[in-house]
């Protein structure tokens, strides 16, 4: 009989638990140790070569999003959900775009359950007269709950302070989904199913049974690249950069503006700031 080490063990008892709550009696499939190399047809060697890029202490990437300019498009929803591998059954998407009546605050700090009363993130149009926009996401906390309640260290803060995820680690427990106040996780209860000419093999592959996030597009900013959800906006309401360079555009920017995190009273100190400098516009 084939011995299983303490990592496989801790996946099966986890992923079986869960399955029990669920009222289901079949266990999840346990990936091979191969499984992400398989579906992106790549070695697993190389795709560790392009996913683990060295995090660097001089940096700490940080998102300005101004409200003031964004239409409600959703173009950064799609845009993410193309480059990181993202099919329509992990849902909601990694980033939503809430429609807010104008006259509503998030200056008060209120849980973004009790956001989505006076809002919608399922509208048909935009920009839309009366209405303001306001896109949430993973905000790559410098003070994240998820990462202090994982059991195995599978959410992670790397150096550059991106919060992250070893998928390999996660079994499954979803207790950084209960800590995070932004609602930003997603847990896969389903399994993947993307064709594989429309697999960005510079992106891992998560399988059935772990929780994913925003990641900042980790593996386009440590190569000097934005976001995706940065570069596909077309009224250039996202930023993003370094905010430890005094000279960078982050910085300037949270200097010349009036800005507001969320939640900032629960002190997970978010590395996403909202601006509202963008020019007024009405829809004719």
């Amino acid at each position: 009989m084939k011995r299983i080490g303490r990592r496989e063990f801790i996946k099966i008892t986890g992923r079986s638990l869960t399955l029990l709550l669920l009222g289901k009696s079949t266990m999840l499939p346990i990936p091979p140790p191969d499984a992400k190399a398989s579906i992106l047809g790549k070695d697993k060697k190389e795709i560790a070569d392009g996913l683990d890029t060295v995090a660097d202490s001089r940096n700490q990437f940080a998102m300005v999003k101004d409200v003031g300019a964004c239409i409600g498009c959703r173009r950064c929803m799609w845009g993410c959900k193309k480059e990181n591998n993202t099919p329509d059954v992990v849902s909601p998407p990694w980033i939503e775009v809430f429609e807010l009546p104008i006259g509503t605050s998030v200056t008060t700090h209120p849980p973004l359950r009790d956001l989505r009363k006076g809002a919608t993130t399922s509208y048909t149009e935009s920009p839309k007269e009366g209405k303001w926009y306001l896109p949430v996401q993973c905000n790559h906390c410098d003070n994240p709950p998820c990462v202090k309640v994982c059991p195995t260290g599978a959410t992670y803060k790397d150096k550059d302070g991106l919060v992250l995820m070893n998928y390999d680690k996660c079994i499954g427990c979803r207790i950084c989904i209960v800590a995070c106040p932004y609602s930003a996780r997603r847990f896969n209860w389903l399994e993947f199913k993307l064709p594989s000419e429309e697999v960005n093999p510079l992106v891992p592959v998560r399988y059935l049974g772990v929780v994913e996030k925003c990641t900042f597009c980790v593996h386009r900013v440590r190569e000097g690249k934005l976001p995706r959800c940065v570069e596909v906006c077309p009224v250039r309401a996202r930023h993003f950069g370094n905010l430890k360079d005094p000279k960078g555009e982050i910085p300037k920017l949270l200097k010349a503006n009036m800005s507001f995190r969320l939640l900032e009273d629960t002190n997970t100190y978010p590395n996403i700031w909202y601006i509202t400098r963008g020019k007024k516009w009405v829809k004719e």
